[in-house]
């Protein structure tokens, strides 16, 4: 109580609100320091700390706005907020293995279950985009005669994350949120940053104009990753030497390296020689599938691989007999088009290699076909009408005509998910985020004051500074140029977006899903509106749950 009256006088001097408010502090702040509560009940009060900490910048703060602060109360104030947070030391961990939903789903319903290939039953190892990169760029030389120099550039695996648009024509490659905003200080030329005043001048502000943001292409899949890393490699060379070249000739002619990369089997190739090295076993995968089939779920893959490089990583992942768990398996699908065009299913002959000439009439289980279309698949594995959901890593690829045209459920798969996880849970992102939101609040409530006083208004500016390099500092934790798949500096992504819109869940990988049951239903968390306060969304942990369990069964016991 004595530090309240240090700080800001004497609580007689408050009107009735503000002293419910800083009893409610002081009682809080005294029980979290004094006491030895039990982990769920340091829980609590760290989630009633948080709250009062959060409403530090509304109420009273707003009340205080009112009357002209001094800069001597507007440091006192900063100090009482950060020492606040600095007694705040038990954090609700994210388990990096769960699920995350976006809307209800009940697996009792689902029948049929499908998967992708790469990515998605296959986990690739971080060397496999540093093998496509290498390729390519021998392609580049020998193909299209450009510099052999640029075969002694290492490939970066940390420079660039998935979600990202490219500008092909000014070779710009750059973060943008859910709302086509250009995150600041995310854009790069090659592997140069471009300040404010680039990015207005090649856009006219930070808002993506939606003529131009919709003809900008995405990484969206994990193979993206070194497509675009040879394109910004090959950019910043030119740029380094003054070697003037035609963007869009560059990023096709690098484009078509990939593909080749792909199309003459190099790539399967080498995967194929050592599937140690690129290949994750992917543990639980098997425990998972065989799962399902147990439980009578019929299992379908779709994949653009071939059969053979496909066979193998299965077999390698899952052993010889892995085929017993597939109703159907579709090789050289050609995704997108598998979902929009009307190509005629082939029967892949697994002896030879070859498509049969005749005309499929069925699917038979057990069989392998090539090519075809969603319509077809659906109507001849007799899927229509039926509970269905697919696997997926790409968004747009495998989510999204299954989901808007067909109708099914959808679930993606994201690696790197668990990875962010991590660093979200740990002590360094937890507290920065916290202080983060709390000095946003002080500066935007007594932003007043530092135009009404030189002094106060000098406050402000380093509050204000204080906030850039803490939001620059949240960002590196992630990546130091990109940050976050998901988040810009407050917003969701252009890929959490569309990731949220296009998936009824996601996690990081298949066997995430064997903590849930067959018939398990998933529901959404609530989350709260920019104009629903925070007690819209009452916190529930795992921890509140474990000790309402544990209540429960004392009284009963």
């Amino acid at each position: 109580m004595l530090m309240l009256q240090y700080h800001f006088g004497p609580v007689a001097y408050m009107d009735a609100s503000e002293q419910v408010w800083w009893k409610e502090a002081r009682n809080v702040t005294y029980s979290f320091l004094c006491a030895s509560p039990n982990r769920s009940t340091a829980c609590h009060m760290r989630n009633r700390l948080l709250r009062l900490s959060t409403s530090l910048a509304v109420m009273p703060i707003q009340r205080f706005c009112s009357r002209e602060a001094s800069a001597s109360r507007l440091r006192s104030i900063y100090e009482f907020a950060k020492k606040s947070l600095s007694n705040v030391d038990e954090f609700s961990r994210v388990d990096p293995r769960a699920v995350f939903v976006n809307n209800d789903l009940n697996l009792k319903r689902i029948e049929w279950y499908g998967f992708d290939y790469d990515y998605t039953l296959a986990v690739y190892t971080r060397d496999l985009n540093e093998l496509i990169y290498n390729l390519a760029i021998k392609r580049l030389i020998k193909d299209f005669h450009y510099p052999t120099i640029l075969q002694t550039i290492p490939y970066d695996k940390e420079f660039a994350i998935r979600g990202l648009h490219y500008d092909i024509q000014n070779c710009v490659l750059l973060k943008v949120d859910a709302f086509s905003q250009i995150q600041k200080g995310t854009a790069y030329r090659g592997k140069r940053a471009l300040d404010d005043a680039e990015i207005y001048s090649l856009y006219g502000g930070i808002t993506l104009p939606d003529d131009k943001g919709r003809g900008l292409p995405q990484l969206m899949d994990l193979f993206s990753l070194p497509f675009f890393g040879l394109v910004l490699t090959t950019v910043q060379y030119f740029d380094d030497h003054k070697i003037h070249f035609d963007p869009n000739s560059l990023y096709q002619d690098i484009a078509e390296c990939v593909k080749q990369v792909h199309v003459t089997g190099e790539m399967y190739k080498s995967v194929l020689s050592n599937m140690e090295k690129y290949v994750h076993k992917n543990p639980g995968l098997s425990e998972y599938l065989q799962r399902l089939h147990k439980s009578g779920k019929h299992l379908f893959m779709i994949t653009n691989s071939p059969f053979t490089f496909m066979n193998a990583g299965m077999t390698y992942m899952l052993g010889p007999d892995w085929r017993e768990l597939f109703t159907h398996v579709v090789v050289q699908a050609r995704k997108p088009d598998f979902f929009q065009g009307k190509t005629p299913f082939r029967l892949f002959n697994e002896t030879t290699g070859n498509l049969h000439y005749e005309k499929v009439q069925e699917l038979e289980p057990g069989k392998v076909y090539a090519g075809g279309n969603i319509g077809e698949f659906a109507s001849k594995a007799s899927l229509t009408g039926k509970g269905v959901l697919y696997f997926g890593d790409h968004i747009y690829t495998d989510l999204a005509d299954p989901m808007l045209r067909l109708g099914w459920h959808t679930a993606a798969i994201v690696p790197e998910l668990a990875r962010e996880i991590r660093a979200q849970n740990t002590d360094e992102y937890r507290r920065s985020i916290q202080w983060l939101e709390t000095l946003t609040n002080l500066i935007a409530n007594f932003q007043v004051d530092g135009r009404r006083n030189a002094e106060c208004g000098q406050i402000i500016n380093e509050w204000a500074e204080e906030r850039r390099k803490l939001r620059e500092n949240v960002k590196a934790i992630f990546n130091p140029r990109f940050g976050s798949m998901f988040r810009t500096y407050h917003n969701m992504t252009f890929f959490s977006r569309r990731l949220m819109r296009l998936s009824d869940f996601y996690t990081s990988r298949l066997p995430n899903l064997l903590k849930y049951d067959v018939d398990h239903s998933f529901f959404p968390r609530r989350n709260a509106l920019p104009h629903e306060s925070l007690n819209a969304v009452p916190t529930v942990s795992e921890n509140m749950i474990d000790e309402i369990n544990r209540k429960h069964s004392s009284q009963v016991g």
